[in-house]
Parts: structure tokens; C-alpha cells; sequence
């Protein structure tokens, strides 16, 4: 004889209006609203295991039942096809609805009712759809499920849990499938594996994980309270300060030169250029690029380290380059309508800064567009300096950068208040953050105190800007407005080619 079980929250559940027939393994049952759900005692599911009350509970509502009269196989994979009928059942059940197995053919799959049903239902996304296409008897992942039965009504997804972004160990901020797995954290549908909340996304499910999921999507009672911090990571600069970030925020301050480890010695640029991450970037736009790559092959060996290498695009400039009006500027401010000097485009004028006020060229430059105008503005200075070798502080900071991001380090022209005299004028030098200092380059004005003294001692190479605020002055939030500004040095070329098309 089989014996029985009645689980305490078979009342609450079996109240709810539920026609359906389930197909989860070899048997196939209905349960209606009159129906005494009747659930065998699993002899694989003993009162010590975690999922014994989500098994029983899921089995008492006839959404689940055991793959034998005596046994539920909760370690068991189950399929995609399977959690199609799962996602049908609750679908119906959580609506009122009904998800019936339809009379088909003896040629069309067992699972082809819960597949329609689902369609009917626009319950499948584009990825849910290809995976039922393709791969519908193959097991599915903890991640694919949570997905799949995040098509399920609003009301299953009341928030109960404070759950940060990228705090789940194995789930980081734009990995697959992210935002369903971190709302069925935050719904308590999902906890992870252990204390750290580790999720485990490419795992197969087992049956008796699946009961628990299903178990709380229907019964918020059932619901896991959990709290999950992203953790904090110190870092360290080259001149010694520290900085704490989340795990999603440490890469891109390690692509700056920041690191785990305390740097060995006070700030020395030679030290920490050659310990720099290189992501060597082209501009896009080719005669820039194949100038840059021309120069470097006369100017740069193998076996140069990164630090000799910038110091050789650095000396080039100062050595070779002269003051004064690009003799070929008009071959490449062909890029802006007019010039920006006198007319900037449409749409590319903002407030003049107070310490700028009265030079016209200045304001624009601190312009945000969304299309990247500021690196077109970059590409067209460092064109000309390039290929006239002659230009004001803009051509040679602009064309400092370029190189920079072509070795593959994060170097952005800056405009500033420069030191003249007695007084400060408004000047254009290049920055670029090493070892997580933000430092300046300034190769015009180093070539100016090379033609005082005839011997360049780098005054003005890779010095920190906490160092320099007698000769440079300029705002915090000027820094912070021109890093954002220009961002990774993307050249949008179909932009670029539509403003060389204008007449």
C-alpha cells in the first residue's frame, strides 16, 4: 500500500483554481479545485534534506509530481522541455487560466501543448524561443530557468531583499542573464549556494532545485530573506593614496595603473609607465593612423619599454615641431563646416568658464555630444601637427594623445589656465592618468623651455598635476568634465564622414 502525505500548506495552495495536467517524468496527472492531491511518501526525499518541504509542497499543488509512485529523483536534470510545462502550469495557475494537455498526433513531442500554450502567451523571448527550438531535450541551467520564469505575471516579482549590483559572486554586472537572476534574489526565489550568495549560473538544475524555485514564485510565504553587499576591493596609487571599490569598479581603475599592491617606491614615471596596462587603440580615421603608424616605426624599436617609447613620441614633438599656423590646416578643417576658432558648428557652443572668458576657440571644447565631436575635434589638430609639424598647444597636445592611445595608454588633451609671466593665459596640455596619478604632458611648453636653455629636462613630462598647481591651474570638475568627454577615444567614422559630405 502506498502511504500518503499531507503537507501543512496544502490548504492554502490546493484553494487556488488549478486544471492541469502534468507531465514531468513518466507519469501525467489533472488536479482540479476539487481534487485531494494525494502524494506518495518519496522514499528519496527523508525529512533531513533541505528540499523535503518544497518537494512535498510542490507535489501537493499537482504542479510537480515524482518520476515513480515511490520516488522523486531530486537530484536528477531537468530539461528544457520540462520547465516549458512547468512555466505553462504556473502560468495558468497564477491567472486562472488552464494549460491542458491537447489530444496531438502520436508523431508530435508530449511537450508540444505547453510549447504552444507558452507562444500563445508571449511567455518565450528570443533567447527562451531558440532554446526551445534547439536544444529542447538537453538539461536546462540555473540561469536559463530563472530567465525563462521571469515571463511570469508582475505580481510574482514584489522585491523583499536588498541585493547589490555585482554582490552576487559568480554573476557580475553584464553577464548573461543578470538582471532576471538578481530580481529573483531580490524577490527571495533564489539565495545562492552558500553564505557569499554564489549562484552557480551554468550549473545544471536538479528537480528538487526546481521545486524550491516553484515552491516560492507561487507561495510568498516560502520566500528566502537575504542580504548580499558587493564587496570592496582597496587599491593603490603610485603616490600612495588608496582608494576602496566594488568588484565592478576595479577594472577600470587597474586599466589607470591602479593595483592590489602597495607600488615598491614614491612615484617614479619610468617605474610606473613600464607597469601601465597597454590597450593600444587606433583613432579610425586612416591617414591619421597611418601616420602615427609610419612615425612609430622610424621612432620606436621592439626593445624599447613602454616608458622609452613615450618618451621618444614625447621628444619628437618637442624636437621637430614649431609654433605658429599649420601650413596645412585647411586640408583638414574641412572636417567642421567652418572653423571652430571663429564659427563653431551647430549646436557646439556652451557657457564660457570664467578663467576662459574672451577666447572664442575655448568654449569648445567642453562641449558633450553624444557622437564623439570631442576625439573629431582631437584627430583634426593632431592631423595637422602630424603632417605640417607646425601648430599652437592644441595640435601638439592633440597629437601627444593620439600617439598615447595608439601605444595603448589612456592619454586626453586638457585645457587649462598655464602660468605666463605674472599672469595665466588659457593653454591646452595633455593628461593622462599612470599609476593612478593623474599627470601632465605638456610637449609645447617643454619645447619652449628647450629653446631657452637648449637641454630638455622634462619639466613638463609625466609630472603629477598635485605637483604643478602654481603652473597650472584648473578646476576639479574641468578634469572629471574632459575625462568624460572623451572617454576611450572612440572615432565614430560614419559620423565623421556625414560632416565631410556637408556643404
Amino acid at each position: 500500500m502506498i502511504k500518503t502525505h499531507t503537507h501543512p500548506r496544502a490548504a492554502c495552495l490546493t484553494a487556488v483554481l488549478l486544471a492541469c495536467a502534468v507531465w514531468l517524468g513518466a507519469l501525467c496527472m489533472t488536479v482540479s479545485a476539487a481534487d485531494a492531491v494525494t502524494v506518495p511518501e518519496f522514499t528519496d526525499v527523508p525529512k533531513t534534506e533541505w528540499f523535503y518541504s518544497s518537494v512535498y509542497g510542490i507535489c501537493e499543488t499537482g504542479l510537480m509530481i515524482g518520476k515513480s509512485e515511490t520516488t522523486f529523483a531530486p537530484l536528477d536534470e531537468i530539461t528544457v522541455a520540462e520547465c516549458v510545462t512547468l512555466l505553462a502550469r504556473m502560468h495558468a495557475y497564477l491567472t486562472g487560466g488552464t494549460a491542458v494537455l491537447q489530444t496531438m498526433p502520436l508523431t508530435t513531442p508530449w511537450y508540444q501543448s505547453y510549447i504552444n500554450y507558452c507562444q500563445s502567451h508571449n511567455l518565450l523571448t528570443a533567447d527562451m524561443k531558440m532554446l526551445v527550438d534547439e536544444f529542447v531535450t538537453f538539461p536546462m541551467s540555473r540561469a536559463q530557468i530563472i530567465a525563462l520564469f521571469s515571463a511570469l505575471p508582475a505580481q510574482v516579482w514584489t522585491p523583499i531583499n536588498d541585493v547589490d549590483a555585482g554582490a552576487i559572486p559568480d554573476v557580475p554586472v553584464g553577464a548573461p542573464f543578470e538582471e532576471p537572476i538578481y530580481r529573483a534574489y531580490r524577490c527571495g526565489i533564489v539565495k545562492g549556494t552558500d553564505a557569499k550568495g554564489t549562484f552557480h549560473p551554468d550549473e545544471p538544475v536538479s528537480r528538487s532545485e526546481v521545486a524550491a524555485i516553484v515552491i516560492r514564485i507561487i507561495d510568498a510565504t516560502a520566500r528566502q530573506p537575504v542580504t548580499l553587499t558587493a564587496p570592496k576591493i582597496k587599491l593603490y596609487a603610485a603616490d600612495g593614496r588608496t582608494v576602496t571599490v566594488t568588484r565592478e569598479e576595479k577594472p577600470s581603475y587597474l586599466a589607470l595603473g591602479w593595483r592590489e599592491t602597495v607600488y615598491p617606491k614614491t612615484f617614479d614615471a619610468e617605474y610606473v609607465l613600464n607597469a601601465m596596462p597597454l590597450f593600444p587603440t587606433k583613432t579610425g580615421y586612416t591617414p591619421l593612423d597611418d601616420m602615427i603608424g609610419t612615425l612609430f616605426a622610424k621612432i620606436h624599436t621592439d626593445s624599447m619599454t613602454t616608458y622609452e617609447k613615450v618618451v621618444a613620441c614625447y621628444d619628437y614633438l618637442v624636437e621637430t615641431s614649431t609654433y605658429g599656423r599649420s601650413p596645412v590646416s585647411g586640408k583638414y578643417r574641412k572636417i567642421y563646416k567652418s572653423s571652430p576658432y571663429l564659427d563653431p558648428a551647430p549646436g557646439l557652443k556652451t557657457p564660457l568658464r570664467s578663467a576662459l572668458s574672451g577666447y572664442s576657440g575655448y568654449d569648445y571644447f567642453y562641449i558633450a555630444l553624444k557622437d564623439h565631436e570631442l576625439e573629431s575635434y582631437t584627430i583634426m589638430y593632431a592631423s595637422e601637427m602630424l603632417d605640417g609639424k607646425t601648430g599652437w598647444c592644441d595640435h601638439f597636445s592633440s597629437a601627444f594623445a593620439v600617439m598615447m592611445r595608439r601605444l595603448g595608454l589612456p592619454a586626453i588633451p586638457l585645457y587649462v589656465n598655464s602660468l605666463a609671466g605674472s599672469t595665466y593665459a588659457p593653454h591646452m596640455t595633455s593628461m593622462m592618468t599612470v599609476g593612478g596619478v593623474d599627470c601632465y604632458f605638456d610637449p609645447q611648453i617643454e619645447a619652449v623651455l628647450v629653446g631657452r636653455t637648449g637641454k630638455n629636462e622634462y619639466k613638463r613630462f609625466c609630472r603629477p598635476m598635485a605637483e604643478m598647481t602654481e603652473e597650472y591651474l584648473v578646476p576639479a570638475e574641468d578634469i572629471a568634465i574632459n575625462k568624460a568627454l572623451f572617454g576611450t577615444f572612440v572615432y565614430d567614422a560614419e559620423k565623421m564622414e556625414k560632416i565631410l559630405k556637408e556643404e
